[in-house]
């Protein structure tokens, strides 16, 4: 694959002071987030606010580019602060009476456990085990007639493993169970299109393979789900203005998944998720996921030729992910690597790699100088 990296690393001013590998911790900010950002403090420090009519147009074209990304329609995107709160609106809004079970991914980071044990009284919660097996397979030994729901991580936030979602949305959808999904690992680093998974729900955050900056996110709504979703995270921003000077006729709620975004919006963290959004499809995902591809097998390799334990599993299905520990401590690796520019992490004693497309096949060699 002919790719010019040198075009595109200057847009990542980290790169002139480490060799960062931690995209799956948090993405350092680019350039063009980083104009966009500037862009509205501009505004807010020349006059305080966007002028009304700029105001509606910018939200609209942030929406756009975020729905153009990850292949959706412009009114199955509601903009959130984080996974989290993706997640919690996902929950809650989709219907669950009491006595019926939600399926969770045993091991899905906190964001999706946390919003599943605290957020759903009286509803059921049934934890599984996903990892190294069929999805489909999974929930059909599990399921029941009370499984109204499933929650996934797309890709888990350690081993890097990669659910087979189009397989396991359509048996789902066949059989009326939502599917909820948690994307932040994924999305920015693999080539996705919720509509050819179909996927009822997709919360993602931009703090990390989507370059930042933490505070912002979005979640897809499929619009099969706009009839059958419940109004218990609305506000006055989910209502359809068009300017804010008679609010004592105020308009209704949007009937999708814009119906979710309760008042002030950030609208300096969804400009800079929009900038990257765009970024990545001017790049194309499909070279971004390849580029990728290849980086983390070139580390694989290179891991193994070092002995190390692998806990990614093997190359189908893959991420950006890749996760293995030595025979030696973890942490003594971690330290000599940090002391030598390498930004990485160590979690639960592995050590846990997330190159990016911008990353070069020399500091891979590098980081393997060091194992």
């Amino acid at each position: 694959m002919n790719f010019d990296c040198d075009a595109y690393r200057g847009m990542f001013p980290i790169t002139k002071k480490c060799t960062y590998v931690n995209h799956a911790g948090t993405g350092p900010l680019s350039s063009p987030a980083r104009q966009a950002i500037e862009m509205c403090l501009d505004i807010y420090a020349a006059r305080a606010e966007f002028p009304i009519e700029r105001y509606f147009e910018h939200v609209r074209a942030c929406r756009a580019s975020v729905a153009r990304f990850v292949g959706a329609n412009l009114e199955e995107i509601t903009f959130t602060h984080s996974t989290s709160q993706g997640l919690y609106i996902a929950l809650t809004n989709c219907r669950l009476d009491p006595g019926d079970t939600v399926l969770v991914m045993e091991g899905v980071f906190p964001a999706a456990r946390y919003a599943v044990d605290h957020n759903l009284p009286g509803i059921q919660k049934r934890y599984v085990r996903f990892s190294g097996q069929d999805p489909v397979e999974v929930v059909e030994e599990s399921c029941d007639s009370t499984v109204k729901a499933v929650v996934v991580d797309l890709v888990h936030y350690l081993s890097g493993e990669r659910i087979d979602i189009k397989r396991l949305s359509a048996f789902l959808k066949e059989r009326g169970i939502i599917s909820i999904v948690d994307g932040i690992q994924a999305i920015g680093a693999i080539d996705f299109v919720t509509h050819e998974t179909d996927i009822d729900f997709l919360a993602c955050g931009a703090a990390k393979w989507l370059f930042g900056p933490s505070g912002t996110g979005f979640l897809y709504v499929n619009k099969r789900q706009f009839p059958h979703t419940r109004r218990l995270h609305t506000g006055w921003l989910g209502a359809q203005w068009t300017g804010f000077e008679h609010c004592d006729a105020p308009p209704p709620l949007y009937d999708d998944a814009r119906m979710f975004e309760q008042g002030t919006r950030n609208i300096i963290g969804i400009s800079a998720l929009a900038a990257n959004c765009d970024m990545l499809m001017n790049i194309g995902m499909d070279v971004v996921d390849t580029r990728i591809q290849m980086l983390t097998e070139r580390l694989r390799t290179a891991l193994r030729a070092h002995n190390y334990e692998l806990l990614t599993p093997g190359r189908s299905l893959c991420s950006g992910i890749i996760t293995a520990r030595p025979d030696e401590n973890a942490a003594v690796v971690y330290e000599r690597l940090t002391r030598n520019a390498i930004v990485l992490s160590l979690r639960s004693g592995w050590l846990r790699f997330s190159p990016h497309f911008y990353n070069t096949e020399e500091e891979i060699d590098r980081i393997a100088a060091l194992l």
